[in-house]
C-alpha cells in the first residue's frame, strides 16, 4: 500500500532535516488517520484510492488558499502555500490515479429543448 511508503518517507525526511516535506507529510498522515477513524464507523477499509482522495482534497485547498492570498496580497502566506502545493503534487505522483478526474456527466450530450 502506498500509505506505507509515505510513512517510511517520514523517517527519511526527519533524518534529512527536510522540514517542509516533513510538516506536510505529518499533516497529510493526520488527515488520513481522521479518514480511517471515519471509515471505522462504516466498517470500511482504507484503500490507496481513499488516501489519494485526501491528497486531492488538500491540493484543492492549497489552490484555493493561493487564490485568496494573491487577492489580499499576503506574499508570506502565498509562498508557504505554493511550497506545500508542490509537495502535495509530488506525493500525488506516487499514486496510479489521475489528479483531475473528469466529471461523470462531461461526455453526455444534453438536449436543451430545441428540435
Amino acid at each position: 500500500m502506498i500509505l506505507d511508503d509515505l510513512k517510511s518517507k517520514l523517517v527519511d525526511f526527519q533524518k534529512s532535516g527536510d522540514t517542509l516535506r516533513l510538516g506536510v507529510l505529518r499533516f497529510l498522515l493526520s488527515q488520513v488517520k481522521n479518514k480511517e477513524i471515519e471509515f471505522r464507523g462504516q466498517r470500511k477499509e482504507m484503500t490507496d484510492e481513499d488516501v489519494f482522495k485526501v491528497i486531492r482534497k488538500e491540493i484543492k485547498n492549497r489552490k484555493e488558499n493561493i487564490e485568496l492570498y494573491e487577492k489580499i496580497s499576503r506574499n508570506d502566506l502565498l509562498e508557504k502555500e505554493k511550497s506545500e502545493l508542490e509537495v502535495y503534487l509530488e506525493f500525488a505522483k506516487l499514486f496510479p490515479f489521475e489528479l483531475e478526474a473528469p466529471h461523470p456527466m462531461a461526455n453526455q450530450n444534453f438536449n436543451n429543448g430545441s428540435k
